[in-house]
């Protein structure tokens, strides 16, 4: 059989996370729920320290696309 390294790192890491948390799926998920929070958070806050710069072509709106006009038909 052949063996794929990427396949098998795949493997190994998931095996070093299973035991970092002890095998126990629950203890994962809050601390996948906690980091989740904590990014957010640290988005957040970044987002609000942010001051928004605009350019001369931001208050141009966007260009519309015609629509090509036919005539219409007219039955004899």
């Amino acid at each position: 059989m052949i063996t794929d390294s990427i396949v098998q790192e795949v493997r190994d890491a998931r095996a070093s996370i299973a035991a970092e948390f002890g095998y126990g799926l629950s203890k994962y998920l809050v601390w996948i729920r906690e980091q989740t929070k904590l990014r957010k958070e640290a988005l957040g806050n970044s987002r609000q320290n942010k001051t928004l710069e605009t350019t001369g072509g931001a208050s141009v709106p966007p260009v519309t696309r015609k629509r090509r006009v036919r005539p219409a038909r007219v039955s004899a």
